[in-house]
């Protein structure tokens, strides 16, 4: 009896690789509470669709609204002569020029005032995610995009809203003689610094403040989730060195200035 071929079985066709979760995609809304209450989750959609104009304006907006009411009811005359007044420069200053450097000083502020806000908030924006993607990319290993950092450093900076609130409240709750444009808020060691101290002191005791660690913060959680293999305890320390640098160099432009 003549044996049967073995046929050998059909081989199955490969597996389909498995269906990647699509990527969760928050809405502005949703972007801006994030970096408030869940900052990691918000920041991989910010390093994803960075759209740093949103909060730009936004912060923009509220500066201009906020100094323009210091306008009213303070005026830029009186912090103007304020800080000349501590300024050893005054000295040098006969009383004609003395005023024309305060009403040139004044038209300035009030410049800004009336929308000049977006455009500073713009440029510093800009200058610190220059900064930060020399550090993430260069020093630390990361590859991320300029887009995304601009991102990553305009949503991190909304805190600033909170402080713009703060300081109108102050500004309507205080009298104007003693409201100080420059730190309304005293969240921060210039708090402790006796009122007769150098200048330089008083700027660098105002570094330390408690809304700047906090944007840092966040630029240091926005720089890991979109590089992952910078941990955030590394990019904090990475904000912190330019933090630190940023500090010296106005302190001691202060120190030879002011």
């Amino acid at each position: 009896m003549a044996l049967q071929p073995q046929i050998p079985d059909p081989i199955p066709p490969p597996m389909p690789p498995p269906l990647s979760a699509p990527e969760e995609k928050l809405n502005e809304l949703q972007r801006i509470l994030g970096v408030f209450f869940s900052p990691a989750k918000a920041f991989v959609d910010i390093a994803r669709r960075p759209r740093w104009w949103i909060p730009i304006l936004l912060i923009g907006i509220a500066s201009s609204i906020y100094l323009n009411a210091y306008s009213q009811r303070v005026g830029f005359e009186r912090l103007i002569r304020q800080t000349l007044d501590q300024s050893s420069r005054a000295d040098n200053m006969t009383a004609q020029q003395r005023q024309q450097a305060i009403a040139v000083g004044a038209s300035v502020a009030r410049i800004v005032a009336y929308g000049g806000a977006i455009v500073t908030s713009v440029i510093g924006v800009f200058l610190t995610a220059a900064v930060m993607i020399f550090i993430a990319n260069n020093l630390m290993g990361g590859k991320i995009r300029f887009n995304s950092m601009m991102g990553i450093v305009s949503y991190a900076f909304l805190p600033q809203l909170l402080v713009v609130a703060l300081s109108m409240l102050v500004l309507y709750l205080k009298a104007p003689d003693d409201f100080d444009l420059r730190n309304p808020l005293l969240f921060n060691a210039a708090a402790f610094v006796p009122a007769g101290s150098a200048q330089w002191i008083k700027s660098l005791a105002s570094s330390f403040d408690l809304f700047s660690f906090w944007i840092m913060g966040l630029i240091a959680c926005g720089i890991s989730a979109a590089s992952p293999k910078i941990k955030t305890i590394k990019a904090f320390g990475g904000v912190l060195f330019a933090w630190a640098l940023f500090v010296a160099l106005r302190t001691a432009y202060v120190a030879a200035f002011g």
